[in-house]
């Protein structure tokens, strides 16, 4: 349709609020003149337009009080001009007067009021009464605009009460609260901090806002940390999270705490401030403490009761086997057959007590490679010849190709692949074959030990690996310390063992371990 073309609105014109706009239409700018001049004497803005299709970009730019609109106009006259004000919706309540130079003939009336028409004036009219007219709809058109301005006041009111409604209560909530809660500005200014920490530092409302007196609550010794943690949260932006001792004012006691810092970012993703919380955190460190002191204490004690036996028991070993060489010839079956008892069950109380030895080497971090050059496929032989000669029922096979090496302590490897194949061993009741298969891939030596015993259920497929860790308990013997020790073994050498099984008797399980072929 003419003249329904779209322009881009304006910036809408700022005007009094006792005052307002009036859009006068006619292509004769002797009219115009007229017009303005009849109506300057109100006071208004009076804005001026020789055609429809001006009027209508008028109306984009900003809203009228009234419009005067001349009937007849070339192009787009005052009829379809009002017909496209009536169709958009900022306009369509705009009152309209027609200006006609036609007398009151009843079509065009009707035609005027079809199309929008507030009121129908006639060519030529009296100054005054043309004023009236337009001083009536004025009026009314400033009275709504007050009521409006009045409502919008009334509402921002209301909101502004029940948003220091709600600000009360969501402090009254956090002044409830056993954490405590601080609200900064983006600069690090305290603008809020909630009972909780007021009554446990034993500060003002007007201290917990003062950065000073609250620095004064941290241990001494954390001081510096706050302030590293504070610039790399102004540089990051980040959150961030921290452990530090904080003072309570009762008895002057540090407690440990954990704090955590949130930044606060508005609608457009700039800063704007930060909410930090402290959670204590005392009694669960120090019982983490006192768990890690029990536990160090155990290890001590093993490792020290380690080595207080070894001594007897190497020399047991010994004295075994002087008794055997010195009277080889005057030894009858029984005493033969009871030294080589005591040979046994003593080299075995010192392979347990040499598993104690390296559980404490490796908690400590003591364990120390001999690096050498290690052919895999030969390793694997050498391991299974040790269990040599097996029950009747269980076998060993190796599979590996030649030439598959690496660097590392062969005499480690040794005794992991030892204590994977003796675990395989002791969970292979009905016997079978134990296989031991290697294969190289890009980097690494991969190695696995395979059985068809009982399988390891999927709950303990981890679990194996700890220390006194056992898949079926204690029924089938051992300490639980030989996979414990293999792992760190493995873990010492940079590379990394796991399990997998279906957990099903009969299907048994794989223990992997993946090796680098060198050691970094």
């Amino acid at each position: 349709m003419e003249g329904t073309e779209q322009l881009t609105p304006r910036a809408p014109v700022q005007v009094e609020p006792q005052s307002t706009s009036i859009l006068i239409v006619d292509d004769h700018a002797s009219n115009l003149l007229a017009l303005e001049a009849i109506l300057e004497p109100m006071g208004q803005r009076l804005v001026k337009a020789s055609s429809g299709r001006e009027a209508l970009r008028c109306l984009l730019r900003e809203d009228f009080a009234l419009i005067l609109l001349d009937v007849q106009m070339p192009g787009m006259d005052g009829f379809e001009t009002a017909r496209i004000i009536r169709q958009r919706e900022r306009t369509r309540y705009t009152p309209i007067i027609f200006l006609t130079a036609h007398g009151r003939d009843e079509s065009n009336l009707v035609h005027g009021y079809a199309a929008g028409a507030a009121d129908y004036v006639v060519k030529p009219f009296h100054p005054d009464v043309l004023r009236w007219k337009a001083e009536a709809f004025v009026a009314l058109h400033l009275r709504q605009r007050a009521l409006q301005l009045q409502e919008a006041a009334l509402w921002e009111r209301e909101r502004r009460v029940l948003e220091r409604q709600g600000e009360q209560r969501f402090r009254r909530v956090l002044d409830c609260m056993p954490q405590f809660v601080w609200a900064l500005l983006a600069d690090g200014t305290i603008s809020y901090a909630n009972r909780g920490w007021l009554d446990y530092a034993g500060l003002s409302p007007e201290q917990g806002r003062q950065r000073e007196e609250n620095l004064r609550c941290f241990h001494p010794e954390d001081v510096g940390r706050v302030q590293l943690t504070w610039n790399a949260l102004q540089r990051s932006g980040r959150p961030k999270e921290q452990e530090y001792r904080l003072r309570r004012a009762t008895d002057g006691e540090f407690r440990w705490f954990l704090c955590r810092t949130l930044p606060e970012r508005d609608e457009v993703g700039r800063l704007v401030g930060w909410i930090s919380t402290a959670t204590d955190i005392d009694d669960a460190r120090r019982a983490v403490e006192s768990l890690r002191a029990t536990s160090e204490a155990k290890d001590m004690f093993l490792t020290m009761a380690a080595h207080e036996l070894r001594t007897p028991l190497q020399a047991a070993r010994s004295y075994a086997d002087l008794a055997k060489v010195k009277a080889a010839a005057e030894l009858t079956p029984n005493v033969d057959r009871a030294l080589a008892g005591i040979h046994r069950s003593v080299s075995r109380m010192a392979r347990l007590v040499e598993n104690l030895l390296d559980v404490g080497r490796l908690q400590r971090g003591e364990l120390c490679l001999e690096e050498s050059d290690v052919d895999v496929g030969v390793l694997l032989h050498d391991v299974a010849k040790h269990f040599e000669p097996l029950p009747e029922g269980w076998r060993i096979e190796v599979s590996a190709p030649e030439d598959l090496s690496l660097r590392a302590d062969g005499e480690r490897l040794d005794q992991v692949f030892s204590n994977l194949v003796s675990n395989a061993l002791r969970y292979s009741p009905d016997g079978g074959a134990i296989q031991l298969v290697a294969r190289a891939e890009p980097g690494w030596v991969h190695v696995e030990v395979m059985d068809h015993g009982l399988g390891i259920p999927s709950d303990r497929l981890e679990s194996i690996f700890e220390r006194f860790g056992r898949a079926h308990g204690v029924a089938y013997g051992g300490l639980g310390l030989g996979l414990a020790i293999a792992r760190g073994i493995v873990e010492r050498h940079g590379g990394r063992i796991w399990a997998e099984s279906a957990g099903r008797a009969g299907e048994g399980s794989s223990l992997h371990i993946l090796l680098p072929r060198s050691l970094s």
